[in-house]
């Protein structure tokens, strides 16, 4: 798949890199799981080739003399990669973007090694920056993590991680700081409404299951916990094993879903839409790409997608592809609101540079960036249970509405 035909070398690369602000070092996710802008990535051959300087003459003589500044005066011993890599961060760090982020080398490769298997050391939790709080802001825990039996829940607040005060220019290094080895604790200083929590999760080897399922009167019910490792594979397999019992409706459950690749989620709705506009993403000379659904599949059964406020990204694309195509509704909240894609730069041999290179829109227009998507049906959850994942299926109104709306259909 060709992005923009800006530079033929460039190709979306299936292989997800981890990344600060999505995830601490790349799309997958290592010791926490951040996969809060959709992902495109990228892979050059070579480091990218600028025709031309970027910098002005005067600009580049004051980044020399700055060296040799150091070079000249500077009491201890250095490492220049060192300080080229500190360089490199400065400049993308100005752009005073959280998802913007520069990789070292080690982390980038550490990304690209601990995606490889969907198996990372960490506390197992989707964060993303919290605009409101100015610190970071919990989407959802792993099941049976050291961050769920630690009793961290969707919702909350991290305001320190260990003793690093949490703000936008900190953010990164407070989800890198979460990363550690397995067997160690970080402490984490959580606001939780009026109330001050401290948590000490041991950092374990977390191993993902994205999906799951279960069959709820006559009605197939998926839940999808993000949408990364190997996800497209999982929801296939459970959807088709639910068709195969013959669900009256399917019922795709997003809430806390923090998103991840653009592939997956459209091959997803690949099983489902048939042939449509489900995502278009502009960049910043606007160059438009706009992806589509095949005629191969389509479902035959009613069809609901539930939401809430910490379903975000992917999650969101899914949820307007559906309710766009009206093959189906979307229940619940209004979603979070996360329009903008990261592209993976990589300098060949010395990282990458994540970076924010565009937004997207729902097939019917919506800016999604800061917006979110407007459900179907606006169904809330007591105030008790509004941030958790699990949630008891008396007390679960949203879930309930969706089963009605199956039954309705019917």
């Amino acid at each position: 798949m060709e992005e923009f035909n800006n530079d033929d070398n460039k190709k979306i690369n299936k292989t997800k890199v981890l990344t600060n602000a999505l995830s601490i070092g790349g799309g997958i996710v290592f010791s926490v799981v951040v996969l809060f802008c959709l992902y495109v990535v990228f892979k050059p051959q070579t480091s990218t080739n600028l025709q031309s300087s970027v910098f002005t003459q005067e600009q580049l003589d004051r980044l020399e003399q700055a060296a040799k500044i150091i070079e000249k005066d500077y009491l201890y011993d250095y490492d220049k990669d060192a300080l080229v890599d500190g360089a490199i961060s400065g400049m993308v760090s100005s752009l005073n973007n959280v998802f913007s982020y520069y990789e070292t080398e080690e982390e980038y490769q550490e990304g690209l090694n601990s995606g490889a298997n969907g198996n990372y050391v960490g506390i197992g939790v989707h964060l993303t920056y919290d605009k409101d709080s100015d610190a970071i802001r919990v989407l959802g825990t792993v099941p049976s993590s050291p961050a769920e039996e630690a009793g961290i829940q969707a919702g909350d607040i991290i305001l320190k991680v260990d003793d690093l005060i949490i703000n936008k220019d900190s953010y990164t290094e407070g989800v890198n700081a979460i990363r550690g080895e397995e067997n160690t604790s970080v402490k984490l200083t959580i606001k939780r409404g009026e109330e001050l929590v401290e948590v000490e999760p041991k950092r374990a080897t977390i191993t993902e299951n994205n999906v799951t399922s279960e069959i709820i009167d006559d009605i197939g019910y998926i839940r999808v916990y993000s949408f990364d490792n190997g996800i497209y594979e999982q929801f296939k397999e459970a959807y088709e094993a639910l068709r195969e019992k013959n669900v009256k409706g399917l019922i795709v459950d997003l809430r806390n879903n923090p998103g991840g690749y653009v592939k997956d989620t459209i091959d997803m709705l690949n099983l489902l839409l048939p042939k449509c506009d489900v995502l278009r993403l502009v960049d910043k000379n606007g160059n438009e790409k706009v992806y589509k659904t095949d005629d191969k599949n389509q479902i035959d059964i009613p069809l609901a997608v539930v939401v809430n406020q910490n379903s975000a990204s992917a999650s969101e694309i899914f949820a307007s592809a559906v309710k766009d195509a009206n093959k189906g509704v979307v229940i619940g909240t209004q979603t979070f609101g996360k329009g903008v894609v990261q592209y993976v730069e990589v300098i060949k041999g010395h990282g990458a540079i994540d970076i924010v290179a565009a937004q997207y829109f729902t097939p019917s227009g919506v800016v999604i960036q800061d917006n979110g998507i407007e459900p179907n049906y606006v169904v809330n959850v007591d105030e008790e249970y509004k941030n958790n994942t699990y949630i008891p299926r008396d007390k679960d109104t949203q879930l309930q509405k969706a089963i009605e709306y199956i039954k309705e259909q019917l």
